[in-house]
Order: C-alpha cells, then sequence, then structure tokens
C-alpha cells in the first residue's frame, strides 16, 4: 500500500513527465513549421496561438525583454517576417522551459536523496 506522501511523489513525477513531453511535442511541431519550405504562414500563426494559449507567461517575459514600441499588432495583421521571428521566439522559450524544468527535477531529487526522503 503507497502512504500518501509516496503517492504524492508519484503524481509529481507523471505531471513533471507529461509537461516535459508536452513541451518537447511542442517544440518538435514548431521546429517542423519552422523548416517547411515554403513556411505555411497558417500554420505559424496557429502554432503562436497554441504557445500563447499554453504558456502565456512567454507574452510577459519577452515583453520585459523587449520592451514594446507603439501599438500593439494583431496576430492576422502582422508581417510574414514578424510572425515567424515571433515563432522562433517561442521555440527558444519552450527549449529553455523546458531545460530550466529539468534542472528544477533534478536539484529536487539530488535534495530529496540528502534528506533521506
Amino acid at each position: 500500500m503507497m502512504t500518501e506522501k509516496e503517492a504524492i511523489k508519484c503524481f509529481e513525477k507523471i505531471h513533471f513527465l507529461h509537461e516535459q513531453n508536452d513541451m518537447k511535442r511542442d517544440i518538435d511541431i514548431i521546429r517542423c513549421v519552422l523548416l517547411q519550405n515554403p513556411i505555411d504562414m497558417f500554420q505559424v500563426k496557429e502554432k503562436i496561438g497554441m504557445v500563447n494559449c499554453k504558456h502565456p507567461e512567454n507574452v510577459v517575459i519577452f515583453n520585459l525583454i523587449f520592451p514594446p514600441k507603439g501599438d500593439p499588432i494583431l496576430l492576422n495583421d502582422a508581417y510574414d517576417d514578424n510572425l515567424i521571428s515571433d515563432l522562433t521566439w517561442k521555440l527558444n522559450y519552450l527549449q529553455a522551459k523546458r531545460e530550466g524544468k529539468d534542472f528544477e527535477e533534478f536539484c529536487k531529487t539530488i535534495r530529496d536523496m540528502a534528506i533521506g526522503n
């Protein structure tokens, strides 16, 4: 029989693995879209929306790093080059987020081993 503490740890691990697999799948899909020749701009817009929905913090972080100048532009009104740049940013962001979560999980595992949990 599993204790409550063990069940929570198991759930957390499963959640972490699901989250990592989901991000990996999104990264792979975005790479495929960006490698198309010619690039399908409908898919670019679709993937931008997907990332913004799943990871809304990416927009906040982008705006902190690159403060907006002027009025915001709607997705449908943006130039293709800007859309491709935005999707490339999101690809890099997801890769960094995924690696950060991997490192965070590694540190948690080491910490648990050190205190005997």
